[in-house]
């Protein structure tokens, strides 16, 4: 009979955390907490330096020096507009619920008085900075240095630390309201550097179905893949596979930099030539952190794996500094971090987040196409010929005295052999 009662307990212990699950998922997370197997390939990327955006990363020691300058903004936004703070409240307050529900609600631990506020703060905070970019006159007390810009725009740029578009639209509607367009703009253009081939004129189809700044950058960054093939079946993860680009250089494979690609993923292999044509990449120290956060955002997503595709590709490209140090010289990779092995190691850790994958691969023909450039054996003799016998005039010169030398004496041995005409 106790083991009964205890069963019974264990079911309602379990069909209520089950109804709690269902309860906190059903609205749609829009804006994901990570989880634990993520953040231990490199948990700095995603943690915010200098700013939190949204409740995940709220009331952190390091950050609450910028909870006063965000009230200070809040404060300059009013002035020089003339509004009441109860205009930004009420207004925000019509979304409060729509905007708590892009949030994991697990990990939600505060009233909806104490989120509205935290809305209306971050809000305004990013409002204010747009506008004193736009005029050039960022606030000296909190902008000292470059730095402190840089470490901003890249906490913008976390996947957990993300503003429901819905409230920033309010806010700028309240504030600049026709020139809301101009405003994302503006902030867009800040990230040009860091996402080469950034579409930023093309927002206006893409902002209302955006749910936050990293979620409209990645779909003005990442291209529409209409010319990919993507994996389709399970047998074709052989695929997914390629040799590093040393291995592939061995193999006569020549990489060329692309100049003329409109997009980071622009990348085309000419199997008739053995050119592999990539567009030149920059990497900084924002890098790691920003492609960190866009793959996490699109595994957790379903819009589409365009930059995981990229660093999948780029994973196998370079397995040492060898790689980094051969892409280089092309000038496909731009490298400001200060050595070639910081690149490779670089990459090497995208490729423990990225994993396996199917159905999202994006250079499918791609793949198979190189390998069986590499596969050819006539190809690997003519690179080695090239590059043991063709490098150097003398070189040369020896190869073509050698053949000479090699056809005399298959002649005369002919002529020995060959009876003298009576």
């Amino acid at each position: 009979m106790a083991d009964e009662e205890e069963k019974k307990e264990i079911h309602i212990s379990i069909f209520k955390k089950l109804e709690k699950l269902h309860s906190a998922k059903l609205p749609g997370q829009k804006i994901f907490r990570l989880s634990r197997d993520v953040l231990e390939v490199n948990k700095k990327a995603y943690e915010p330096y200098s700013v939190s955006i949204g409740p995940y990363h709220y009331g952190k020691e390091h950050l609450k020096k910028m909870e006063m300058h965000k009230v200070r903004f809040l404060r300059m936004l009013l002035d020089r507009h003339g509004i009441e703070p109860k205009i930004y409240m009420d207004e925000v307050s019509g979304i409060a619920q729509e905007a708590r529900d892009y949030y994991s609600q697990l990990s939600l631990n505060i009233s909806i008085e104490e989120f509205l506020e935290m809305m209306v703060l971050d809000g305004c905070f990013i409002v204010e900075l747009i506008h004193q970019l736009r005029e050039g006159k960022l606030d000296p007390s909190v902008f000292k240095g470059g730095l402190v810009l840089r470490s901003i725009l890249r906490d913008f740029v976390l996947v957990e630390n993300q503003l429901p578009f819905c409230v920033l639209w309010k806010l700028l509607d309240i504030t600049v309201k026709e020139k809301k367009g101009e405003y994302i703009k503006s902030l867009l253009q800040l990230f040009k550097y860091t996402m080469p081939g950034l579409r930023v004129d093309e927002i206006g189809g893409y902002v209302k179905d955006s749910n936050h700044l990293l979620h409209l950058l990645q779909s003005i960054w990442c291209p529409s893949f209409q010319k990919m093939d993507q994996v389709s079946r399970l047998d074709d993860f052989k695929w997914s596979f390629m040799r590093s680009a040393s291995e592939l250089s061995e193999a006569g494979i020549q990489f060329v930099n692309k100049f003329e690609a409109g997009s980071l993923f622009d990348i085309e292999f000419r199997s008739g030539k053995g050119i592999l044509e990539i567009p030149t990449m920059i990497i900084d120290d924002s890098t790691e952190s920003f492609y960190h956060n866009i793959i996490a955002f699109e595994q957790y997503s379903t819009d589409g794996g365009y930059l995981t595709s990229y660093c999948r590709l780029m994973d196998c490209l370079i397995n040492s500094d060898k790689d980094v140090e051969l892409l280089r010289r092309c000038g496909i990779i731009v490298n400001y971090l200060g050595n070639d092995q910081a690149v490779a190691t670089m990459f090497n850790k995208l490729g423990v987040q990225v994993g396996i994958f199917g159905n999202d691969f994006f250079y499918d023909s791609l793949f198979r196409s190189v390998n069986e450039y590499y596969d050819r054996t006539w190809n690997k003799w003519k690179a080695t010929l090239r590059r043991d016998y063709c490098n150097s005039p003398w070189a040369f010169i020896s190869v073509v005295a050698a053949v000479f030398l090699l056809l005399l004496t298959l002649l005369q041995t002919i002529f020995t052999v060959s009876p003298s005409a009576p």
